[in-house]
């Protein structure tokens, strides 16, 4: 088992370009989020209004705003939106690992370190058993190469969606993970062995990046199931037509079988002893089949288990550092947890 390959020692992180205040978001940031996640859609995923809305009273977005060039009088704070993170210090229900759902920020605004500066806010404000962030990143996107700079460490891969991935194809999703704590060399590494939930809810199984092998290699895809009809429990008659074959058959249905036209206008004749046709044709929704969700075989979900178990065991087994180009890692002062702690929770 190689050890991981970290970079040289990182450098401190620079100041953001722009002056930029970091600060919880609130429902009023929703629209902003929206727009700003469609622009990037390939790149961060889609998310609902519904869900940002349920994210921001739960305390998991952060929002970077500039100074307005114009300020309103009287209106202290006032900002330009560059960017957010939404993100949780709590991943599969572990208090020691954190997660990145999505960082965004604005065109124009990239390259300035905003996503590092909001990188780092959300460590300082992650519960002080937090040692670990984690995040799934598409393999074909230029992300990859930021969260390497901020010293996340590529451990695992899984297969993503089937047909967004370069012209088409399948797409790997890589699992970046980092110790958040300076000069924190122990802790170990970790990642689940497989994933249910997320845009895809299907089973995706997880495994380790095999030694000696870079993050944007070519990886083997493990998907659940087959692609046929007959494994998926859709017969031929079930599944669903293509549009043009639906189009087609609607615009037969409506079109008249015997016709007359008079001063630019069709009027319908029926045939002798033919009953009048219907005013309107009645269009009852055909119900869809309901959608399969596809599970892993349970025993390569047990062998992917066993293999993450012996690979992080050994990995462990050898302490390293997983450094970056820039240190986004989080100061944590030497003081007993009820000296820094218990005024925080009495304050609050």
């Amino acid at each position: 088992m190689s050890e991981i390959v970290v970079s040289t020692s990182p450098v401190a992180l620079p100041e953001p370009r722009v002056p930029i205040n970091i600060r919880p978001g609130t429902m009023d940031d929703i629209p902003f989020l929206d727009s700003l996640q469609k622009l990037h859609t390939k790149q961060v995923g889609w998310m609902p209004t519904a869900t940002f809305a349920g994210k921001i009273k739960l305390g998991h977005v952060l929002v970077a705003e500039e100074p307005s060039p114009r300020p309103s009088p009287g209106v202290p704070g006032e900002g330009v939106r560059v960017g957010y993170l939404i993100g949780n210090d709590q991943y599969f229900k572990r208090d020691d690992v954190g997660i990145i759902y999505q960082l965004n920020v604005a065109p124009g605004k990239q390259r300035g370190f905003i996503g590092a500066a909001l990188l780092k806010a959300q460590f300082e404000r992650s519960a002080y058993g937090c040692k670990l962030y984690c995040c799934w990143c598409a393999q074909d996107i230029a992300a990859n190469h930021f969260w390497e700079a901020m010293g996340f460490v590529p451990l695992a891969f899984r297969a993503g969606s089937e047909t967004k991935g370069p012209k088409g194809s399948p797409r790997v999703h890589i699992f970046w993970q980092k110790r958040i704590r300076s000069g924190d060399e122990t802790t170990p590494w970790w990642f689940p062995s497989k994933t249910a939930g997320g845009s895809i809810r299907e089973d995706r199984i997880v495994l380790p990046i095999p030694p000696g092998t870079h993050w944007s290699d070519a990886k083997p895809l493990v998907l659940p199931g087959s692609e046929s009809a007959k494994d998926s429990g859709l017969s031929a008659e079930s599944r669903p037509k293509k549009r043009r074959q639906l189009k087609s058959a609607q615009s037969a249905a409506l079109s008249p079988q015997h016709s007359l036209r008079r001063n630019g206008l069709m009027f319908d004749i029926p045939a002798p002893g033919e009953p009048l046709p219907e005013t309107a044709l009645a269009r009852t929704p055909k119900p869809r089949a309901p959608r399969v969700k596809r599970a892993c075989d349970p025993r390569l979900a047990s062998a992917a288990r066993e293999l993450r178990d012996r690979w992080l065991e050994a990995m462990n087994a050898q302490p390293s550092e997983g450094r970056g180009k820039y240190d986004v890692a989080r100061m944590i002062e030497r003081k007993s947890a009820i000296e820094t702690e218990l005024p925080r929770l009495l304050a609050a």
